[in-house]
């Protein structure tokens, strides 16, 4: 009777622990697009190893893609140098792993929500800067060179960022035709000004 119990037992504990081992496993990555901007996703393994597949084919396409991208560039932007610092291979890290679909999400939400922070944080910088008026001192001084200066950093800031938008979209197109799949680009689209209608000849 007591042998009997302990097999029982035995073949309970060894399908609870192979239940365990079944588990799912969800993975919290963190992934890039050529511009460097940051993408949050809960994965599956299977989903990972995806990914991690078409980081390899595009990793393998990415030097020829670059050098057709640079060609085109310089064929038609003959006065502004390629953006080449500001455009990187895409990357992939796992963050946390747990089986647990609640506890993945909710890391989840805070990286975004970090995420979310830091960019608005960086986006209010910039404003406040381009608005900013010289003051002067009680001594007659002027910080309108420092004012000037920092407001000529952010604009040329923000236009080798367009330039590095351009360029990061031709190479997104080599790169997706090339790699067999479509790489995704994870920064807000640029919007092109637009033109105010000519007037009317009276």
């Amino acid at each position: 009777m007591n042998l009997s119990k302990t097999l029982i037992l035995t073949t309970i504990l060894f399908l609870c622990s192979t239940t365990r081992l079944r588990a799912e496993f969800l993975s919290v990555i963190e992934i890039t697009d050529l511009r460097g901007n940051t993408s949050f996703q809960v994965c599956t393994d299977e989903e990972t190893r995806k990914l991690e597949s078409e980081l390899k084919a595009e990793a393998k396409a990415y030097p020829k893609a670059l050098e057709e991208t640079k060609a085109d560039w310089k064929a038609v932007q003959k006065d502004t140098p390629f953006p080449g610092s500001r455009i990187k291979q895409r990357t992939l890290r796992v963050l946390t792993r747990t089986v647990k679909r609640e506890e993945a999400d909710a890391f989840l939400g805070k990286k975004q929500s970090r995420e979310e922070r830091e960019l608005s944080k960086d986006q209010a910088d910039e404003e406040r800067i381009l608005k900013m008026k010289p003051t002067r001192s009680r001594r007659g001084g002027s910080n309108k060179a420092a004012v000037e200066w920092q407001q000529k950093e952010v604009k040329e800031d923000r236009e080798r960022d367009s330039n590095a938008d351009k360029a990061e979209a031709v190479l997104r197109k080599k790169l997706s035709a090339a790699a067999g799949h479509e790489v995704p680009f994870f920064g807000q689209t640029p919007v092109e000004p637009q033109q105010k209608p000519a007037a009317k000849k009276k």
